[in-house]
């Protein structure tokens, strides 16, 4: 489970884009590629490997740059055996907008919200047609919301199983806005490597 990193990373990797010097952020991107095959977006989901680049730079000041760019994006608070996450990036939230606006898209997330399920089981419980569906798994899959979970036999084949990282989606829509929190239990949360750096909530 990679926590919250793949939901984050996008807009992470846009943050500090902006926050780097031309020159600089050549050298990290071709650093991180060819040393660890990775985009500055994937090696956020591998966050030492990020850190320990940025840390080459010691002007830049590693550890307040990458705490600055999260808190433009969330902020977490921790509640009991959950961590509410709200989103502050424009993008993020509008990216989830999408989703929970969508009915086949919620149908699909809310089917696996606390249960791992097969793509065969998701179509019984969700009625979605499998073109559609499978789509829309995959593009939930690239963006963070649900997560290969693990596999199972079935058939002689072994098959993947999904769920969506989170516990709750909450809405609230005012006049002229709306915010988004989501809720994810203590394990999933805090098996994030950008978590594990002490920038998403309190020990």
């Amino acid at each position: 489970m990679p926590g919250i990193d793949r939901l984050i990373s996008r807009y992470l990797a846009n943050e500090l884009k902006h926050k780097l010097k031309t020159n600089t952020l050549k050298k990290i991107e071709r650093d991180l590629f060819f040393v660890h095959g990775m985009s500055i977006k994937l090696s956020i989901e591998n966050f030492k490997t990020l850190h320990d680049q940025l840390r080459s730079f010691p002007e830049l000041e590693p550890k307040s740059l990458e705490k600055n760019c999260i808190e433009k994006i969330i902020k977490i608070n921790k509640t009991g055996d959950c961590y509410s996450i709200k989103i502050i990036n424009s993008k993020l939230l509008a990216k989830i907008f999408d989703y929970v606006g969508d009915s086949e898209s919620r149908n699909l997330v809310s089917s696996i919200m606390g249960i791992d399920l097969t793509i065969p089981e998701i179509l019984t419980e969700t009625k979605i047609l499998k073109s559609p569906a499978y789509r829309k798994i995959e593009n939930m899959l690239l963006d963070g919301l649900i997560v290969e979970s693990g596999k199972i036999l079935s058939n002689n084949k072994r098959v993947s199983r999904y769920r969506c990282i989170f516990k709750e989606i909450k809405l609230t829509i005012g006049k002229n806005n709306f915010e988004i929190e989501l809720l994810m239990n203590k394990k999933d949360f805090e098996s994030s490597s950008v978590f594990k750096f002490g920038y998403l909530g309190n020990h």
